[in-house]
């Protein structure tokens, strides 16, 4: 998809640390803790990249596990954001979520003892939680399966636009998790915000059960957006998604944006040219309050020919000793930081 780059507009309001307006969160996702390579490169040399790119937010996949087995390392990781006045925004993954084979009683009760953990130690110091991750995808029908509406879905994937298009098990198991996550955050910190995110395209079917009709509680909503998938006030040529988004009453944060398969194939110059274009664009979103590149580091270990091992702003390499260190910064780095000043 060709972005028209469009001058920046002054700064959008958008609920702050506390709550109040404040300049507009830019931020990046990255896996600290969880990936081979994240895990060899010291948190504070990430923390570092992220201020330098002129970003407020880290991104980060935080497991139930691992607030349970480490949780000095996440202390590790707000602690040293604080000291360089960056929030990190915590990606929530309860042990037992909606995707384990339990009764969604069960799956609330866990997220929710997860959530409260998690809000009661970091009052304060943590203001917002995303809700695990794409969840619609994991609800979505497919071959085989009924409908809610009983119709026998015989195609592939859906376009994810109607209500129908979520199979029901596995829907109130992911209604049960979202739940249990939003209340157990408001019980540990009633000053938090929480937000329930979607795989993007044109998944707002998820949105229309979720918000609109089950009314499952949560303060923002959170959206991915790639290449392949268009423009997102022309989708198709013709759907202005920000309007229809804007249409469920909730602010609106894109957490994950980035050419499809970031450089992969040689393609720097086009991943700085979409990240450049579309960050430009998205301050001019009415409703978007927040926006959030894909990913911080390359993930080589994945292989060559997996995309998700090429979406990063800064090469990953086999440092001494085998162990993985921080390479050189893409085009794609440059390109976004000053798009965003």
């Amino acid at each position: 998809m060709t972005i028209r780059l469009l001058p920046l507009v002054l700064l959008l309001a958008c609920r702050g640390a506390l709550g109040a307006p404040g300049p507009f969160p830019w931020g990046v996702s990255g896996h600290p803790h969880v990936q081979e390579g994240y895990r060899d490169v010291p948190v504070t040399t990430q923390l570092d990249l992220v201020a330098e790119l002129g970003m407020g937010w880290y991104r980060c996949d935080w497991p139930q596990s691992l607030l349970e087995q480490r949780p000095e390392a996440l202390d590790e990781l707000v602690s040293e954001a604080a000291r360089r006045g960056l929030h990190i925004l915590p990606v929530m993954f309860p042990t037992t979520s909606c995707r384990a084979d339990a009764p969604p009683e069960e799956v609330r009760a866990a997220a929710f003892a997860f959530a409260r953990a998690l809000a009661q130690r970091y009052r304060g110091r943590l203001t917002h939680y995303e809700l695990d991750n794409e969840l619609d995808v994991f609800a979505m029908v497919r071959k085989g399966e009924t409908t809610p509406g009983g119709t026998l879905w015989e195609w592939g994937d859906p376009d994810g636009d109607s209500r129908d298009h979520y199979e029901e098990t596995r829907y109130q198991r992911v209604r049960a998790e979202l739940t249990g996550l939003h209340e157990g955050i408001r019980a540990g910190d009633p000053e938090a915000l929480t937000i329930v995110n979607s795989a993007g395209w044109l998944h707002t079917g998820f949105f229309v059960r979720l918000v609109r009709e089950d009314q499952v509680p949560c303060d923002l909503l959170g959206w991915h957006w790639y290449s392949e998938m268009g423009d997102m006030r022309r989708v198709r040529g013709e759907l202005d998604l920000i309007e229809r988004l804007n249409g469920f009453g909730k602010p609106l944060w894109i957490t994950e944006i980035n050419r499809r398969g970031g450089s992969m194939g040689g393609a720097e110059a086009q991943q700085a040219a979409y990240l450049a274009g579309l960050a430009q664009a998205v301050r001019t979103y009415s409703g978007v309050e927040a926006c959030f590149a894909y990913e911080l580091l390359d993930e080589p270990y994945f292989g060559p020919d997996n995309p998700e091992s090429h979406y990063g702003l800064v090469e990953l390499l086999r440092g001494p000793e085998g162990r993985w260190t921080t390479g050189r910064k893409k085009p794609a780095f440059g390109a976004l930081r000053a798009a965003i000043r």
